[in-house]
């Protein structure tokens, strides 16, 4: 074992990461959550469709197979996880669950994409969440991490209806067409998966500027109310 793992490990003994969580118990190993809230984790990740009753991550049903996700956005845990990667995304969250979703992106990809923050959100937290989680997940893909979309829009999204929501996507992104050419298969990231509007104009916009092929992936979907 080197100097430096024999120094990494001592210091989370005398020096533990709370709990991603809680905020209050200490983390089990590598696992950013205590002994008290694992529990509460695996559940979240095992919590079934109500349609073809699978976890998030192999859930079968039609309308979810254009976009992969790790979690459902309904349940208080996964909103928990997104506000943190939102408005305090520290390193060991954003490592924690791109390993997870990574797992999940099989296909052949020239690089990894995202949907850029607003730009009045990323002035006020100073980051891009989006580009954080695709930056990690790039990494474990071995793929480069390629700047396609910019948005202009001003608008939250979270208070807007489905229609609205549809027709805020007009003029918001626009594509970079030289990055899009050079990289023509892209896993296009987001945050969270509400109705589809944005990763559809996204997708669109990419394989306008001369994508191939645009796959989705998210980390967490909405459950939809309808059967397959």
């Amino acid at each position: 074992m080197s100097y430096k793992v024999k120094l990494y490990n001592l210091r989370r003994v005398l020096f533990p990461r709370p709990c991603l969580l809680c905020r209050r118990g200490a983390c089990i190993h590598s696992v950013p959550v205590c002994k008290d809230c694992i529990e509460d984790l695996r559940a979240v990740l095992k919590e079934p469709c109500r349609f073809c009753g699978l976890p998030a991550a192999e859930c079968i049903c039609t309308h979810n197979k254009d976009v992969r996700f790790l979690l459902w956005y309904e349940l208080p845990v996964t909103r928990k996880l997104i506000a943190m990667l939102k408005y305090n995304a520290k390193r060991e969250r954003v490592e924690f669950l791109a390993d997870r979703l990574a797992a999940l992106c099989t296909g052949h990809y020239d690089g990894v994409t995202y949907v850029p923050r607003r730009p009045k959100e990323k002035r006020l937290y100073g980051y891009d969440h989006a580009r954080l989680l695709a930056e990690a997940v790039a990494k474990r893909l071995n793929v480069p991490l390629i700047c396609t979309l910019e948005c202009h829009g001003h608008i939250q999204q979270k208070f807007l209806s489905a229609s609205q929501r549809e027709k805020s996507m007009l003029g918001r992104y626009n594509a970079i067409p030289e990055a899009v050419l050079a990289y023509p298969r892209l896993l296009l990231m987001d945050d969270v998966c509400t109705t589809g509007a944005t990763l559809r104009a996204c997708s669109s916009l990419l394989r306008e500027a001369g994508a191939k092929a645009v796959s989705c992936a998210v980390l967490a979907k909405v459950q939809t109310h309808y059967k397959p």
